[in-house]
C-alpha cells in the first residue's frame, strides 16, 4: 500500500529538465554569468573605443553619436543587472569605460549649478567694491597731504 503513494520519480530522470532539480544548476548558471558578463566588457569597451574614435575625429561631447552608444550599452548593463542580481551602480563602479562613456553622452553644463550664490556674490562686490575702493583713495589722498605737510 505504501508503494502506491511514494513518488517513482529517480534522481536520474530528474537531471534531463534544466531548472533548479538537477545537480549542475548553479554551476550552468554561474558559467551563464561569466559569459554574458564577458560579453558586456566586449561590448563597453567597443563602445569606448569607437566613443573615442569620435571625439579624437572632433565631435563634440553630448552629439548624437555618444548618445545612441550610451543607450545600447546601457541596455546590456540593464539586461546584465536584472539576470545577475547585482545594483547598477555596482557595475558602474566596475565598468570606468561606461562612466566615461557617460560623461561624453552627457557632458556637464558650463553654468554654475548654484546661481543664487553667484548672483549673491556679484551683487556684494558690486556694493561693498566702490566703498574700499574709496576708502583706499581717501587715505592714499591724506598719506599724500600729511608727507607734503611734514616735508612741505
Amino acid at each position: 500500500m505504501d508503494e502506491l503513494h511514494t513518488d517513482k520519480h529517480t534522481g536520474l530522470e530528474s537531471t534531463t529538465i534544466p531548472g533548479r532539480s538537477w545537480p549542475g544548476a548553479p554551476l550552468y548558471k554561474s558559467l551563464k554569468l561569466s559569459w554574458h558578463w564577458r560579453k558586456l566588457k566586449w561590448a563597453v569597451v567597443a563602445a569606448s573605443e569607437a566613443a573615442q574614435g569620435h571625439e579624437a575625429n572632433g565631435l563634440p561631447a553630448g552629439s548624437r553619436e555618444f548618445k545612441t552608444l550610451l543607450n545600447e550599452v546601457a541596455a546590456k548593463v540593464q539586461e546584465y543587472s536584472s539576470a545577475s542580481g547585482d545594483p547598477l551602480e555596482t557595475l558602474k563602479g566596475r565598468l570606468p569605460a561606461l562612466c566615461a562613456l557617460e560623461q561624453l553622452a552627457n557632458p556637464a553644463s558650463a553654468l554654475p549649478r548654484n546661481k543664487v550664490g553667484l548672483t549673491l556674490g556679484i551683487l556684494t562686490a558690486m556694493l561693498v567694491g566702490p566703498i574700499v575702493f574709496g576708502a583706499l583713495i581717501g587715505l592714499g589722498t591724506g598719506m599724500a597731504h600729511w608727507i607734503s605737510h611734514l616735508f612741505g
